[in-house]
């Protein structure tokens, strides 16, 4: 019998012992396959402290008031932080009052432009930058200054009010502006949506073909990837130059 519970007891054992491993092993698993979420995190973090200097954010965070669709259905402002790639815009948005609003308001449809983390972050300048500003008043002067700070606000506030159309459903080639005054269209090509920028300077009493009042920077929709209550999420491959047109 002694034998017995002595068998009994090392079985015990060896059962506590190996939950014990079984645990710490998933412990272990669990903390390797957390840590990429961290790290993603802090670049983030990294990349929209080199995109938006400090002084160009705002003081606190925009509300967005108010406004809601008067039920429990989300809005655009509810779903764009978590569309998958476009989280730098998305930021973006958050940093004006007035944009932050319109994406929250209910009563006004709206198609957002999304582009890319890529798109932003492949520029050739920041999305606060002007070359115009740069000719004017040099790299120095540009924007120094409480004048040049206004000046960066305003271009940021520019750029993402381009990549947003007053308007949904927006139908295929119909000419809208964007709230930045940005003249926009898009065209079905084949399975591609592309969304097309107009050159404001040309009328249609011109003579001009449609192809020759185009601008070039014609860009590929990757994907409608949100329909809420007050409009629509499109994912861009590229961005939507700031000028007016």
């Amino acid at each position: 019998m002694r034998a017995f519970g002595s068998i009994i007891q090392l079985i015990s054992l060896f059962s506590t012992v190996s939950s014990a491993g079984a645990l710490w092993g998933s412990l272990r698993y669990s903390t390797h396959q957390q840590q990429p979420l961290v790290s993603v995190g802090n670049q983030q973090h990294s990349v929209m402290d080199k995109l938006v200097p400090a002084f160009l954010k705002p003081q606190g965070s925009a509300s967005g008031g108010d406004l809601t669709t008067g039920d429990d259905r989300p809005v655009v402002s509810d779903v764009l932080p978590k569309t998958k790639g476009i989280n730098i815009f998305a930021q973006l948005t958050r940093d004006f009052d007035s944009i932050s609003s319109r994406l929250n308001d209910g009563s006004r449809n709206i198609t957002v432009l999304a582009p890319r983390n890529s798109a932003v972050q492949s520029l050739p300048r920041k999305p606060w930058e002007d070359p115009e500003d740069y000719a004017k008043l040099g790299e120095v002067n540009a924007y120094e200054g409480n004048d040049g700070k206004e000046r960066a606000r305003d271009n940021l506030r520019r750029f993402v009010e381009n990549h947003i159309v007053p308007i949904s459903p927006w139908p295929a080639d119909e000419e809208v502006e964007s709230l930045a005054g940005k003249k926009l269209k898009w065209t079905k090509e084949g399975d591609k949506i592309i969304v097309r920028p107009l050159r404001s300077d040309l009328k249609q009493n011109h003579g001009l073909t449609r192809e020759s009042q185009l601008q070039p920077g014609s860009i590929e929709v990757d994907a409608v990837a949100e329909k809420v209550a007050n409009g629509e999420v499109w994912v861009l491959n590229g961005v939507i130059d700031s000028k007016s047109g």
